[in-house]
């Protein structure tokens, strides 16, 4: 994936998963800290990423 999709605080998706995470921190080398919803942080490859426009749902 195309480094300049990914932002700092943004949110993102799994492609294999399907999985939104959150982004802690995007690398120049090819891989990102991602926070889960269920916690934790992890590296994730860039190209595993996508960003994921997350709908607001309205009441």
């Amino acid at each position: 994936m195309d480094i300049k999709n990914l932002q700092q605080g943004a949110k993102a998706r799994i492609k294999s998963t399907g999985q939104i995470v959150e982004i802690k921190r995007v690398s120049d080398h090819g891989f990102s800290i991602v926070r889960f919803r269920t916690g934790g942080d992890y590296m994730v490859l860039n190209e595993r990423l996508e960003a994921a426009a997350v709908e607001t749902v309205k009441h």
